[in-house]
């Protein structure tokens, strides 16, 4: 992966922000950047959410029983089966937040890890 450079005036408080929590300069920023890449899917999701809320009764008719996948404003995939559905998804999507809501009833919203580790 290539180097990243932060310049001032960020550099600066980053690193007394480090020292203050007795961490490594490379930790916070992997920890900001984590908590930036959840909040980034979280939004995604509940605009997935919306649109699929908003798409009409005759969208939602076509899946009557199925779960559907939301990407982008379209649904990619549908199934029955929430797990092989899901198991796709994953298949296709490994570090993307993707909706998978059941086409008719309640709506939730479930985050699922989308692969990131810490090293």
């Amino acid at each position: 992966m290539r180097e990243i450079v932060l310049h001032e005036p960020l550099a600066s408080p980053l690193r007394l922000d480090a020292e203050a929590e007795g961490l490594p300069v490379e930790n916070l920023i992997e920890a900001a950047l984590r908590h930036y890449r959840f909040q980034s899917q979280r939004k995604k999701l509940a605009a997935e959410a919306a649109w699929w809320q908003n798409a009409g009764p005759q969208l939602h008719a076509q899946f009557t029983g199925e779960f559907v996948a939301v990407h982008q404003h379209a649904v990619i995939d549908h199934d029955r089966d929430e797990t092989m559905l899901r198991q796709r998804v994953r298949a296709r999507f490994p570090k993307t937040a993707v909706l998978i809501a059941p086409a008719h009833g309640r709506r939730e919203l479930r985050m699922i890890s989308t692969g990131l580790s810490q090293a």
